[in-house]
């Protein structure tokens, strides 16, 4: 097994989820997914799996990462050059019936229009009669998969930040346009010929949940089975760092193997290869030490400037997803849990919340705390913990909550 902290992997080295692929692939039988989870979870190393699972059942599989577009625009387009080289290797029939209209694509694609609710149409002069909606150029580039006359999946990676690009960089309309969007993914594509022939993986690394709660478009992605991808078990933790030891001539024990978990916590694979890489690293500087006395340095270098460039994700994210007095109140109950290993009490989190909402009744600053608390849960930043009988919400990756600490710290 390689030491990759990352990049997606595959082949031997995507390690100790089987069972969740074979899961997602008996999903994809009838139902398209909604995998999210923050980053560095394996989303991505999981969805490539999925897909060579299927196309070895003969599938055809499309791979596309939105995270750069920033309208429909961009989103078609990008559809369309994924599928340009499977019309290659189609049948002469098909690909004589789509040949034509795909060539047409293209030319279609640069004069759609977004509709803006009171405000014309975006990317287009009004005036341009051949101009279409972009709905309609989307469901003819799909369309084209029924030529084919194969089973297919498409795996849309980082749907939810091409949503929240269009709703911050459009302020009137693009919440509105956001609801079109997927309303047409929920209907306009299942009301296509052949549909069950094409199956959908969405992920994102940013709550597409928490948007379409916030926005009151929950129904919108109903269709969908939300997945998530849950940390090892110890066991399995335990045995991948026994692999990678072996692999680069490292005499980890079994101890020390538990150590690495325990540090970590939340025994993500990303945590444990980059707490593996550090303790290679460390290793090497310091030959005559035993690996046992290095663990704790090499967790701390993971939290350090320079080492820690993954952490500012999970504190940018608060922001795309939440409004700014939201995200400050979710940072100010986080800073609080992070000052324990062990979390902080549900009643001193509620009081933090009032303290930042002057003006509000208790029961709106419940509410708002519930709400928070709920995202936070969901996005993996902290649990619920009440082992001690009383409940406490406490960070579930052990380095994030040191780094935590870090960035709070003068």
């Amino acid at each position: 097994m390689d030491n990759i902290a990352g990049s997606p992997v595959e082949g031997g080295n995507f390690y100790g989820r089987a069972e969740v692929v074979a899961h997602l692939r008996g999903i994809l039988e009838h139902d398209d997914i909604l995998l999210l989870g923050p980053r560095r979870i394996g989303k991505t190393s999981t969805a490539r799996a999925v897909m060579t699972a299927v196309r070895n059942e003969g599938w055809r599989a499309l791979e596309i990462n939105v995270a750069a577009c920033t309208n429909e625009r961009d989103f078609i387009a990008k559809l369309e050059a994924a599928l340009k080289p499977e019309l290659a290797s189609f049948s002469e029939k098909a690909r004589s019936l789509a040949g034509d209209a795909f060539d047409k694509i293209t030319g279609r694609i640069k004069s759609i229009k977004i509709p803006i609710p009171g405000a014309g149409s975006f990317g287009v002069d009004i005036g341009e009669a051949d101009a279409e909606e972009w709905t309609v150029v989307a469901s003819d580039v799909l369309r084209l998969i029924s030529h084919a006359e194969e089973r297919w999946m498409i795996y849309i990676d980082e749907l939810p930040i091409m949503l929240f690009n269009i709703i911050r960089n459009d302020k009137q309309s693009g919440v509105q346009r956001v609801r079109r969007f997927l309303d047409w993914f929920r209907n306009d594509v299942r009301a296509l010929p052949d549909v069950r022939r094409v199956r959908w993986l969405v992920s994102g690394s940013v709550g597409l949940d928490t948007l379409v709660q916030e926005h009151g478009m929950a129904d919108t992605i109903n269709s969908m089975r939300h997945q998530g991808l849950t940390a090892y078990k110890d066991e399995v933790a335990v045995a991948m760092l026994a692999e990678l030891a072996e692999s680069y001539k490292i005499e980890l024990s079994d101890v020390d193997a538990r150590h690495i978990v325990a540090a970590v916590q939340w025994p993500q694979p990303y945590y444990l290869q980059m707490a593996f890489h550090h303790l290679r690293a460390l290793i090497c500087e310091y030959p005559d030490d035993s690996p046992a006395s290095l663990i704790d340095q090499a967790m701390e270098i993971m939290v350090q400037p320079g080492g820690d460039n993954d952490f500012h994700h999970w504190e940018i994210r608060l922001s795309i997803q939440l409004g700014r007095a939201d995200a400050d109140i979710a940072m100010a109950l986080l800073n609080m849990a992070a000052r324990d290993p062990l979390g902080a009490r549900a009643e001193n989190l509620l009081d933090a919340v009032q303290e930042r909402m002057p003006g509000s009744t208790a029961e709106e600053a419940k509410r708002a705390f519930i709400r928070l608390r709920d995202i936070l849960i969901r996005d993996a930043y902290w649990w619920a913990d009440e082992t001690s009988g009383v409940k406490r919400y406490r960070f579930r990756l052990e380095p994030l909550r040191r780094w935590w600490i870090r960035r709070d710290t003068l």
